[in-house]
């Protein structure tokens, strides 16, 4: 099997809102004809600013102090973690692989996991890990809307309510203004985070023409040409800043 190699150097455009939806609706098959892998590393093109610090002024006791934030972390080789890496205008591909139902935590007032992947249509679980008390809410453009105060060792169901479409959802506290994280309700299954050291994995891509998109929450969003063919997997090694 061919493999080639990219070295791609990028600048985002930063642009805060949905992620592009393709039009037509997704169908999953049983079975991928000449699927092909697409691996790479995003990476910080240049010396990776320093982490942003967070003021905690309240509930410090549970809370704890001051903290660096989670909107761009760099490793000490500059891979990007928690990029969105998805491909643009597949119709129909493998199966889910992001479960419908999904948990979502609130400990020592951080949002964990950070960036959390969803699908349309799921539902899931809030929980709140603290002896303090939040208010979860969440900020979307029609995808998924919530503002509900969560008692303290608690936990609030997301059954009523339902991730309506893919996008950005954005979620935050009311009562700590620090705390934010994002759900990314994909809008097929080719779609993954980045790893800590800033490497993902896409399987099972049938060979076309698409669109490669890179979505990270403080440098923005770009979208690249992509073209898979049969029996060639691709190793892209991404820069950018």
């Amino acid at each position: 099997m061919a493999k080639y190699k990219y070295l791609l150097s990028l600048c985002f455009v930063f642009f805060l809102g949905t992620l592009p939806i393709q039009a037509a609706k997704y169908k999953a098959l049983k079975k991928v004809k000449n699927g092909v892998t697409l691996t790479g590393q995003i990476v910080y093109d240049g010396t990776a600013p320093a982490p942003r610090m967070l003021k905690v002024d309240k509930d410090t006791d549970t809370c704890g102090s001051n903290r660096p934030s989670e909107e761009l972390l760099v490793s000490s080789s500059g891979g990007i973690k928690n990029a969105v890496v998805s491909i643009v205008g597949i119709k129909k591909g493998k199966k889910w692989g992001i479960p419908k139902k999904f948990s979502y935590d609130q400990n020592r007032c951080r949002f964990v996991p950070h960036v959390l992947l969803v699908r349309p249509k799921s539902k899931g679980v809030v929980l709140n890990s603290d002896n303090v008390g939040h208010n979860f809410h969440t900020v979307s453009k029609g995808i998924y809307n919530i503002n509900k105060k969560i008692k303290p060792n608690a936990k609030m169901k997301v059954k009523k309510k339902k991730i309506k479409k893919p996008g950005i959802i954005r979620v935050k506290c009311d009562l700590h203004s620090w705390m934010g994280g994002w759900w990314i309700a994909a809008e097929t299954p080719y779609t993954e985070l980045s790893d800590e050291s800033g490497k993902f994995s896409i399987s099972d891509i049938p060979p076309g023409k698409y669109k490669l998109r890179i979505w990270q929450e403080k440098l923005g969003e770009i979208v690249q040409d992509l073209v898979i063919k049969a029996g060639e997997s691709q190793n892209l090694t991404i820069k950018i800043k």
